[in-house]
C-alpha cells in the first residue's frame, strides 16, 4: 500500500527550529513533521522556513507545485512572524504608528488563498494552530541588546504590559479557527495541549519564549498523531 504524502508549509516551527544554549538558531533533529512521519509511516515533505509569513506560502506553492500536487495533505501552519513587530523601530520612537508584519485582515485573506491554491493542487490542507508564546521569556530575549531606555520605551508602547504580546499572538492563532470555518478546512488544534499542560510551560519552550524545545515539538507532533491514529 502506498504511503500517504503530507507537505509542510510553514515557519521556523514546522521546519523545527530550536535556540540552543549557544544563543544560536539550529534545526532540531527530528522536527514535529518528521515525528509525525516516523509514528503514522508517512512520506513527510518539509518546506517550513525560518521568518516565513503567510505571504511567503504562496511562492513556496508556486516553486513546489508537483509536492504538493502529489500529496494527500498539506499542512499549513502560519501567524506566528505575521503577528510580530519591529521592535528595535519601537524601542527607537516609541510615540510613531506600527503594524505587524502582516495586519490581520491582509492574514485571512491570503490564508484562505493559499488553502484554495492547495485544492486546487489536488491536495487537502490542513491547518495546523499555533503553539502559545511566552510574553515574558519573549520580550527578555528581543530586548536583550537594548539599552534600559528603550526597553522602558517598549515597555510603554504596549501600554506597561509585556502580556499583551502573547494575547495579541492569540488573535491570530483565533483567526485561524475562523478561517478553517469558513472555508470548511480541517484545523488541527496544537494550543490546547499547552494550554492545559499540568508542568511549567517553560519547559516546553527554548529561552526566546517562541520557539518549542524537543518536548514541545513532541506535544505538537501528538497532537497531530491523535487526530490520524
Amino acid at each position: 500500500m502506498k504511503k500517504l504524502k503530507v507537505t509542510g508549509l510553514g515557519d521556523s516551527i514546522t521546519k523545527g527550529v530550536v535556540l540552543t544554549d549557544q544563543d544560536r538558531y539550529t534545526v532540531t533533529q527530528q522536527s514535529f513533521m518528521d515525528m509525525v512521519g516516523e509514528k503514522l509511516d508517512m512520506d513527510i515533505v518539509n518546506y517550513g522556513k525560518f521568518g516565513s509569513t503567510v505571504s511567503m506560502g504562496d511562492k513556496i506553492i508556486s516553486r513546489h507545485i508537483k509536492d504538493i500536487s502529489e500529496s494527500n495533505y498539506t499542512f499549513i501552519e502560519y501567524g506566528g512572524n505575521d503577528c510580530d513587530f519591529d521592535w528595535m523601530k519601537i524601542a527607537d520612537a516609541p510615540a510613531e504608528d506600527y503594524a505587524p508584519k502582516t495586519s490581520l485582515e491582509d492574514f485571512r485573506v491570503r490564508f484562505i488563498g493559499l488553502i484554495k491554491r492547495i485544492r486546487e493542487l489536488g491536495s487537502t490542507p490542513v491547518i495546523i494552530s499555533l503553539p502559545p508564546i511566552l510574553s515574558d521569556r519573549y520580550f527578555s530575549y528581543f530586548s536583550s541588546r537594548m539599552t534600559e531606555r528603550q526597553k522602558e520605551n517598549v515597555i510603554r508602547w504596549l501600554g506597561g504590559d509585556v502580556g499583551i504580546i502573547s494575547r495579541w499572538h492569540e488573535t491570530y492563532n483565533r483567526s485561524l479557527f475562523v478561517i478553517a470555518g469558513q472555508t470548511q478546512t480541517e484545523i488541527i488544534d496544537v494550543t490546547a495541549p499547552f494550554d492545559t499542560f499540568r508542568g511549567d510551560l517553560k519547559t516546553l519552550f527554548c529561552a526566546d519564549g517562541i520557539h518549542p524545545n524537543v518536548y514541545g515539538y513532541r506535544l505538537i507532533a501528538d497532537a497531530i498523531i491523535r487526530r490520524y491514529i
